[in-house]
């Protein structure tokens, strides 16, 4: 028979042999025994194309988005953030990498450089367990992105993102890790709910994917980019619909978070990529494309505060990061909004820039917006009197309703050629004018803030080198723009 002292001593020579000859094993081990801090896990909630009106919290209607505005007062809201990029892919790049999307490489549906860092290269470098669900082929490359789950797809389903998140939750405490999960909602993208092309991805609207108090049209308030016509009421209610599946998906997602006994140690934020997939929106630099609410809340924060701060989403990943206590990435265009959360004097940027290149159909249409709190100066460089617009805005029932009202009602024909044919300069008075509708570039009595924003638009174009800056100053000049166009080669890949 073995004695006690030659079995442990037979037993430590064992395990030392599979040490030896499965050093990664021994590495995990080691990782548990060498970082005992108690470190916060991060949920990163994103949606698809959501404007700010339709959400509860944002408008003041409650009702509809019962758990966004459950999580919103228990949060810091942003009321003021403006993405750097009103469309799908250079938008998630943007706030995921900290830089602008010409800074970064991705300003198109097209990946970031090769060696971008990212939150979740920062937080998989610091131990976390990083997991995502929907949107991967959205934050490329595949380097800038090492997911340890990843779950791509569509489906609208509620309960898809919770059901990742409860896996995610497993694996990382089965590994002793904090964790990064990232659930991209596909609500409110189009097609919108109810809407004939949506039947089949929706299943036709039954079981999980039917919403108990559906809208119909009339009972949506119509935004100031659009016009009051029959069949826009009828789009508009299905979209606001969609933002109803939206917020039950965010409601699963919180819950399973709770269920999981995480909540307390976990900081949650909730952005949308940009506003809603509709004329004078998304692919646009129009406001209601670029305004982007923030939701913010983490363990110890005190109370609840609403910034109306002049901001972009490009601040999100700095101060998640200083959040995290993690290392700071170098060289990023946003900046940590946690000294202001802590106390300190508000941030308010004087002005903020968003930006178009490369939409999904590959073609260029590059424009640009510069804003301050009442102000928007807009350079459309493709708005030569010849190039017309196409982009995903405009399926679906809102922009043909307004075409075909142009027949016959000139003030709409006005406006929608101004959406289709663009003005290559234009200034617009936020505050008297939230439509943008009224153009005051050859107003003398906005003769001053128009060569005021010009100056620093060319300012900033020259600090960030910005891929239009010749020809922004060869319409300065007088002259028209040169654009190369490539669709072929910038064209999205996969999907939208």
């Amino acid at each position: 028979m073995i004695n006690q002292r030659k079995r442990r001593f037979l037993q430590a020579s064992a395990a030392a042999a599979i040490m030896a000859a499965f050093p990664r094993y021994a590495q995990a081990v080691d990782y548990v025994k060498r970082d005992p801090r108690k470190r916060h896990n991060l949920l990163l909630i994103t949606s698809d194309d959501v404007d700010w009106s339709a959400l509860g919290f944002m408008n003041g209607r409650r009702g509809l988005t019962p758990n966004l505005d459950s999580l919103a007062a228990q949060s810091h809201v942003f009321e003021q953030v403006r993405t750097v990029a009103p469309i799908c892919m250079p938008s998630r790049q943007a706030f995921m990498s900290g830089l602008l999307p010409h800074k970064n490489g991705g300003n198109g549906f097209f990946p970031m450089r090769e060696g971008m860092p990212t939150l979740c290269t920062t937080l998989a470098a610091e131990g976390y367990y990083c997991a995502a669900s929907h949107k991967i082929g959205h934050m490329q490359p595949a380097s800038s992105f090492p997911w340890d789950l990843k779950q791509e797809g569509k489906d609208r389903h509620p309960m898809v993102h919770a059901d990742m998140l409860r896996l995610a939750v497993t694996e990382a405490q089965a590994q002793y890790k904090p964790f990064f999960i990232n659930c991209n909602i596909n609500d409110p993208h189009r097609p919108f709910y109810g809407a004939e092309d949506a039947q089949e991805i929706d299943h036709e609207q039954t079981g999980p994917y039917r919403i108990a108090r559906p809208l119909k049209a009339g009972q949506v308030p119509i935004p100031a980019n659009l016009e009051d016509l029959p069949d826009i009421r009828e789009e508009m209610a299905q979209y606001w619909n969609s933002v109803q599946r939206l917020d039950i998906a965010v409601g699963n997602i919180l819950k399973a978070l709770k269920d999981s006994g995480t909540w307390d140690d976990t900081i949650v934020l909730f952005v949308a990529d940009h506003g809603m997939p509709m004329p004078f929106a998304k692919a646009s630099v129009y406001d209601h494309g670029i305004r982007t609410p923030v939701l913010l809340r983490y363990p110890g924060m005190g109370k609840p505060r609403r910034f109306d701060t002049l901001t972009t989403n490009l601040d999100i990943l700095p101060t998640l990061i200083e959040l995290l206590q993690a290392k700071p990435i170098e060289e990023l265009d946003g900046q940590s909004w946690v000294p202001m959360l802590k106390g300190g004097a508000a941030q308010d940027k004087p002005f903020v820039m968003s930006y178009v290149d490369y939409v999904s159909s590959g073609m260029l249409y590059p424009s640009r917006t510069l804003q301050d709190k009442r102000h928007a100066f807009h350079y459309t460089a493709w708005a030569n009197g010849k190039t017309e617009l196409k982009i995903e805005s405009m399926w679906g029932l809102t922009f043909p309703a307004m075409a075909k009202a142009a027949e016959t009602d000139a003030r709409i024909a006005a406006r929608v050629k101004q959406y289709v044919m663009g003005y290559p300069m234009a200034l617009y008075d936020l505050e008297a004018d939230p439509g943008q509708r009224n153009n005051l570039i050859a107003d003398p009595a906005y003769k001053a803030k128009v060569d005021e924003m010009k100056r620093l638009m060319l300012a900033e174009m020259e600090r960030t080198g910005d891929p239009q800056l010749e020809n922004f100053r060869v319409s300065l000049a007088g002259g028209t723009p040169v654009l190369k166009q490539e669709p072929a080669k910038f064209r999205i890949r996969g999907g939208d």
